[in-house]
């Protein structure tokens, strides 16, 4: 199924979770904030949130500076 992530569509398995699909593009959960569909998915349940085809997950990586 297609999927967004950050504005570039990627295919994912069927019945992927949001973990698996990051997973599966190598990006790692160490400081980094998810949103699927504009909504903000704790890092503890990225493992149990399901996708559906058309979903857009936004990643904001946690940055240092001043």
């Amino acid at each position: 199924m297609q999927i967004t992530i950050n504005d570039s569509t990627v295919t994912v398995p069927e019945y992927c979770t949001v973990a698996q699909a990051l997973q599966s593009y190598n990006i790692t959960f160490s400081g980094i904030a998810v949103a699927v569909n504009n909504k903000v998915v704790p890092l503890a349940k990225l493992d149990t949130t399901p996708l559906h085809s058309g979903d857009s997950i936004i990643i904001i990586q946690a940055f240092y500076g001043g």
